[in-house]
């Protein structure tokens, strides 16, 4: 079991340790150790691998804000985390979070008289790195307790030293809870995990992932973490010393809880995950000192798992959307109205949609926020009008753009402090519009989006059918509509403003969809007309579905989404 500023070791039943695991260390076993030591191995540590780590040659371990790399202190500004007790932060007042935890690293491992960082708390338990908005890769060992997703541990963004002596300040959006585990393998070849945070990250960006198959012996890497649970370091100055399928090794100076740390090559791409070495402490007398091995080995170091096949699991999530997992895989229809150019066409008439959010991205933002999963949904005025909107069912965030990438011309997070829905009232000139549903974070479900249209006069004649047509109007396959409803709102108005890549996502004609190859990214998928799962259900008040009768009838077909998942 994982103790409070240490990862886990496995002991040995008989002995109660077992020896270092490399035959190059075995001159030190005649030394006293005080953290445990692994199994020999020819080949990379079993199973019952140590998660201890040490120091080869000179001690690299270097504060943040003192590295010499701009490259490498900007990723650990912004994308390392260390795993902690919940008890360990004061978060009362979330402008100004506080880690209260006070055992600092010289009483935790009885260090000798001048032992670098000795009077530093360690908190931490483990370390991660953010590769997308709302995940931590780590390692597996780290996350294998139901403790650590029950909310009674945090992971924290930004714990590391601004100055000589100085913490830098945290707020709330440097906290975060475990949702869940996914992805997680501990074995003889590879340990890694990504956690699946409460929330999507506010104010941090993700690290550049390079998943490589295979890295040379000599090659440079960077390590960034909380060696023993303390304030953030960066070590420079390690270097491959051998490579297997999954795993490598490495020179790279490490401690207990810099387990699950991110391995950064020179660019600062993030490469590999520590995840085991060799023993911290020694014991000098009475007191404790840094385990130092000199000159470094050529053929030994501590254990790094590649992040290439952490990615495969994780990109291998059913449901899973993440921008880490782009590639050419296999194209896979992804939910109604996922994206903007996909956006669901809704009428412009009084309705209540009954849908989702669960399964969907958090693709775009509102100007009063959004950092969850979001769906677009698109609607032509014929002339000016009104919408009164309003969304519930969870924390919703709801605004209105004139298109894609048109202006905002409406946002709310909350109606008030008792009423996390949202809602907006605003008039509008005819043309078309994207309608956003959208959530505070990722703790999403049922929507309820309620819709009043009000029409300031009366939409043209439309005449008869358009020669093109082809048959009698077809109803949005995305949606589940009374018999009574009207047909598609659209007109092919002059003058009537239309957001990139929204008419080709919501039509299906081969002139504005290539033949229906898709809009954009598509990448071939062709037109689908069988509603989703997550299909919307809209309560049209009938009185109002004369008016929309006068519209123009053409035939579509429902897009959906085209997702590509990597299948590396």
């Amino acid at each position: 079991m994982r103790e409070e500023g240490a990862a886990r070791f496995r002991v040995a039943p008989a002995l109660g340790f077992r020896p270092v695991r490399r035959d190059a260390l075995a001159s030190a076993l005649s030394i006293p150790l005080v953290a445990l030591g692994a199994c020999a191995s020819d080949l990379r540590g079993d199973s019952s691998a140590s998660r201890a780590h040490v120091v080869y040659g000179t001690d690299d371990r270097t504060e943040v804000y003192a590295h010499p790399s701009a490259v490498h202190r900007a990723i650990a500004e912004s994308a390392i985390a260390v795993e902690m007790s919940a008890s360990a932060i004061d978060e009362s007042d979330p402008s100004d979070v506080r880690v209260t935890y006070s055992r600092t690293l010289g009483e935790a491992k009885m260090l000798c008289p001048g032992e670098r960082f000795a009077e530093q708390i360690e908190p931490g338990t483990c370390s991660g790195t953010l590769i997308d908005a709302q995940h931590v890769l780590t390692a597996a060992h780290c996350v294998d307790e139901a403790r650590d997703c029950d909310g009674s541990r945090v992971w924290l963004f930004g714990f590391r030293y601004a100055s000589a002596g100085r913490l830098a300040p945290l707020d709330a959006d440097d906290v975060y809870r475990c949702r869940r585990v996914l992805a997680a393998r501990d074995d003889a070849d590879a340990d890694h995990a990504v956690v699946e945070l409460d929330r999507a990250v506010v104010g941090h960006t993700p690290a550049e992932v390079r998943p490589v198959t295979s890295l040379a012996a000599g090659t440079e890497l960077v390590l960034i973490g909380h060696p023993n649970g303390i304030p953030m370091k960066i070590a420079s100055g390690g270097f491959v010393t051998r490579s297997g399928t999954d795993w490598l090794e490495a020179t790279l100076d490490a401690f207990n809880a810099n387990s699950g740390s991110g391995v950064f090559d020179t660019d600062g791409a993030l490469v590999a995950i520590l995840d085991s070495g060799e023993t911290d402490y020694v014991a000098r007398g009475d007191c404790n000192v840094v385990h130092v091995i000199d000159p470094p080995p050529t053929d030994d170091g501590e254990g790094l798992t590649y992040v290439r096949p952490a990615l495969d699991a994780f990109c291998a999530t059913p449901g899973l959307e993440s921008p880490v997992c782009g590639c050419d895989g296999p194209c896979v229809e992804g939910p109604a109205g996922d994206r903007c150019p996909e956006a669901e066409r809704i009428e412009p008439v009084s309705q209540t949609v009954r849908a989702t959010l669960v399964g969907y991205a958090p693709d775009v933002e509102g100007s009063c926020g959004g950092q969850g999963p979001d769906r677009a949904f698109t609607f032509t005025l014929p002339v000016r009008g009104r919408l009164v909107a309003r969304a519930s069912g969870f924390d919703t965030v709801l605004y209105l753009r004139s298109g894609c990438d048109g202006a905002e011309l409406a946002c709310n997070d909350d109606v008030s402090e008792d009423d996390r829905g949202s809602s907006f009232d605003v008039e509008l000139e005819p043309g078309t519009y994207v309608l956003v549903a959208d959530a505070y974070d990722a703790d999403v479900g049922a929507l309820v989006l309620e819709l009043t249209f009000e029409l300031f006069g009366e939409p043209p004649d439309a005449g008869s059918p358009r020669d093109d047509a082809g048959s009698p109007i077809a109803p949005d396959a995305g949606t589940d509509r009374d018999a009574s409803s009207a047909p598609d709102a659209s007109s092919d108005r002059d003058g009537a403003p239309t957001p990139p890549g929204a008419e080709a996502g919501a039509r299906g004609d081969a002139a504005s969809s290539g033949g229906g190859g898709g809009s954009g990214d598509d990448g071939g998928c062709s037109c689908r007309a069988a509603p989703g799962a997550g299909a919307p259900t809209h309560d049209v008040r009938p009185w109002l579905s004369l008016a929309v009768l006068l519209l123009a009838w053409r035939l579509r077909c429902g897009r959906r989404s085209c997702r590509r998942r990597c299948t590396r």
